[in-house]
């Protein structure tokens, strides 16, 4: 189940790990194995990434406490621009099993709900 994102809440920073595997580790690992599949690039990355010269992870695991850094500043002026209310309301919302309420078939098709 997909969380829902709250109005302008910024997006959390990625993983050392991610950052690696979106900057050269999928890469190399597709070159190695064109015809290998999501699951197994992704074996394949987390391999390599457990295998890595300690010196190319200190540089995406100083890139990832870069981007936590943007990231906590960004989302402190996000709660102190209303977020914080937002979240409340979210956790309420949640603790009294509010969800949108699922319409009768007719009513669905009325409003261009059907798929």
């Amino acid at each position: 189940m997909v969380k829902a994102k709250l109005a302008g809440m910024p997006k959390r920073p990625m993983s050392a790990y991610f950052l690696w595997m979106n900057d050269i580790g999928r890469a190399e690992v597709k070159k190695a194995n064109p015809g290998a599949s999501i699951t197994e690039v992704s074996k394949e990355c987390g391999a390599a990434w457990q295998n890595i010269d300690p010196s190319v992870k200190a540089k995406y695991e100083k890139k990832k406490d870069e981007a936590k850094k943007a990231f906590d500043k960004t989302y402190a002026a996000w709660l102190a621009d209303g977020g914080e209310e937002l979240l409340a309301q979210q956790k309420k919302d949640k603790k009294a099993g509010k969800s949108q309420p699922s319409l009768p078939k007719s009513q669905e098709e009325e409003e261009g709900r059907v798929l």
